[in-house]
């Protein structure tokens, strides 16, 4: 299985050990009602190793409820009444480079993204900030679990946390609840998914754009691997919706997407995950996002999308990105330049993970399943000891 040479030979620190045993994964701010219903979806089977886990996020949702119901009274109203400016949305896969994206394009200071903090308490985080947020990270790792990046709850996050807790419809419960992924995987795109959920999901995108959006005073800049797979139902809301694509050599998505799963899936969830599954899960999920991407690439207008190759932005990212504002109308890119320069220096020295190399019958299923986005991109195949006859999709 591909994962990274470097984090595997050391010990596991104290800081993981305990987010697996006990952290609240991707529900920190869900309300106990909605705790409750997703529980009860899920037939209240939680794992013995993750009851800590449990625990900590029924005594969370108790408290969060009453203060939920504080902020909506007094914030609700101005949230209501919000003209939302249409969202930039990055999109894209995991381990495509969204964040280093994201990251840069929030250089632009008239524009502001969701944090950490946002997208975890997205019911409370206007009154639960000024006291919570001292104490909370003091306890979050400085880096993320599965790469050097970054973190800390100031830091831009994506959404998808945020609005799996305001409206329990995402896929990435599939990794929380493993044993009923099936039911979850259909909020990826949606297209399978009931006219309810998908009208309980615009109600939350919609929500948590005008909170974040009022609490900032800015236009927001949202990136989530997700929405690449919701174009349609992002178009149903936003109309004007801009998209920024990244791509990257499916290869290198492959193996870092691996390692990230077997990093984030212990951290989130509540039922044992087999891990010799995790290569048939990406596999799948990579499939399913740019079938869906591909198949509503198109509705989208004249003026409104954009691509960039990761190979390119990481090599010449000032001009890549000078070709991000003329495609998007987005400004004058010499006014940001000086901005863009000064973090492009502060991230020079970043260091990526290192990953072993695909085995042969791996990428035989990577080429199998993934050739569409090999043709579209022309990104090359590696051959080595793989029949090319055998990954033709008439298979």
């Amino acid at each position: 299985m591909s994962k990274s040479d470097q984090p595997e030979r050391k010990s596991i620190p104290l800081s993981t050990r305990l987010a697996r045993g006990f952290g609240p994964g991707c529900l920190a701010g869900i309300r106990f009602g909605d705790w409750w219903k997703l529980l009860a979806a899920n037939d209240f089977q939680v794992d013995f190793p993750y009851w800590g886990k449990a625990c900590h996020i029924t005594i969370s949702s108790v408290c969060t409820t009453p203060l939920a119901w504080l902020e909506k009274y007094f914030y609700g109203p101005s949230i209501s009444s919000t003209h939302v400016e249409t969202p930039l949305f990055i999109i894209g896969s995991w381990r495509s480079g969204t964040t280093h994206l994201h990251n840069l394009m929030c250089q632009d200071e008239r524009y502001s993204a969701p944090d950490l903090f946002e997208t975890m308490y997205p019911h409370t985080f206007r009154l639960a900030r000024i006291w919570w947020e001292p104490i909370l990270a003091a306890m979050t790792p400085r880096k993320r679990f599965m790469d050097n990046v970054k973190m800390s709850l100031r830091e831009p996050a994506e959404d998808e946390m945020a609005l799996g807790i305001l409206s329990q419809k995402s896929n990435s419960f599939s990794w929380v609840f493993p044993n009923n992924a099936n039911r979850y995987d259909r909020h990826l795109s949606f297209e399978q998914a009931t006219e309810a959920d998908r009208e309980k999901f615009k109600q939350a995108l919609q929500f948590f754009v005008a909170k974040v959006q009022r609490a900032h005073g800015r236009p927001l800049i949202l990136k989530s691997p997700n929405h690449t797979a919701r174009i349609k139902l992002i178009l149903e809301l936003f109309p004007d919706a801009r998209f920024l694509h990244i791509r990257r050599h499916p290869y290198d998505v492959f193996r870092s997407f691996a390692h990230m799963a077997q990093q984030v899936i212990p951290v989130w969830g509540l039922q044992r995950f087999n891990p010799a599954l995790v290569e048939e899960m990406v596999i799948e999920t990579y499939r399913d996002l740019y079938q869906a991407y591909f198949d509503q690439k198109d509705l989208i207008p004249e003026g409104q999308f954009h691509e960039v190759a990761y190979e390119d932005l990481t090599a010449q990212p000032l001009e890549e990105l000078e070709k991000v504002y003329a495609g998007l109308r987005l400004g004058k890119f010499d006014e940001m330049q000086p901005r863009f320069e000064s973090y492009l220096a502060e991230t020079k020295g970043y260091r990526k993970n290192r990953h072993v190399e695909i085995p042969a019958e791996t990428r035989r299923l990577v080429h199998r399943e993934w050739d569409f986005c090999f043709d579209a991109w022309g990104y090359e195949r590696d051959w080595t000891d793989v029949e090319p006859h055998m990954t033709e999709s008439t298979i």
